[in-house]
């Protein structure tokens, strides 16, 4: 079994040129989708630095699950939050535009998949969301993967995760497309773009996924 160490040193980041590649026109010098722009700019931000290396953390058990179950998208609604405390440890809720973070990320799947998320939305493990403890609900951020450079737009439609020295809590869908559904735990650099639309619609966040198919 790998140590926690051994999950957060970085390897290769991923480049703009992913998406150049995925997009002829912006290869040409011609105007490109605004989403597209954002995406890029995202994707070369978060790629600038190597993250922070993190303290020991017990490796999480995880399990690799599919469900059926289909899930309706949103349902919720708009939400910041009054401050709160979890465990002996108070979380202030804040618009932060500038926000961006490098710590581990955790993933959660089919013990909470079909319950509600913390703006009233239904969890869905195969969708391509997240929980964050303070960020604006729902919001859209980037992940990285450090370790291999992998990045995967979400929507933060949830709270958590409160184990000491863990940003952000993916899906069971994101953490595969960012290759550590098997792992449990890894190093990511989370940054936000902005805020995410009410109805549940993810399909920037699909299109982002496409573009960076091989």
């Amino acid at each position: 079994m790998q140590t926690a160490a051994s999950l957060i040193e970085p390897t290769g980041l991923v480049t703009r040129s992913v998406l150049t590649a995925a997009n002829p026109a912006a290869a040409a010098g011609a105007p490109v989708d605004p989403w597209h722009a954002i995406v890029a700019a995202a994707i070369d931000e978060a790629s600038s630095n190597a993250g922070p290396k993190a303290g020991p953390l017990r490796e999480r058990a995880v399990r690799q699950t599919s469900l059926d179950t289909l899930i309706p998208r949103g349902g919720g609604y708009k939400k910041l939050g009054k401050p709160y405390t979890i465990a002996g440890v108070t979380y202030v809720p804040r618009h932060e535009p500038d926000y961006e973070e490098s710590g581990i990320a955790s993933w959660y799947g089919d013990n909470f998949h079909g319950k509600k998320t913390a703006n009233g939305e239904l969890y869905d493990m195969n969708a391509l969301t997240a929980a964050h403890r303070t960020l604006p609900l729902p919001s859209m951020v980037s992940v990285t993967n450090v370790r291999n450079g992998k990045v995967v737009i979400v929507r933060i439609n949830d709270r958590g995760p409160f184990t000491k020295g863990r940003i952000i809590d993916v899906s069971a869908r994101v953490a595969k497309e960012l290759g550590f559904d098997q792992i449990g735990l890894t190093q990511v650099r989370v940054k936000y773009l902005g805020p995410a639309p009410l109805n549940g619609d993810d399909s920037r966040e699909k299109a982002h996924l496409a573009s960076l198919a091989p």
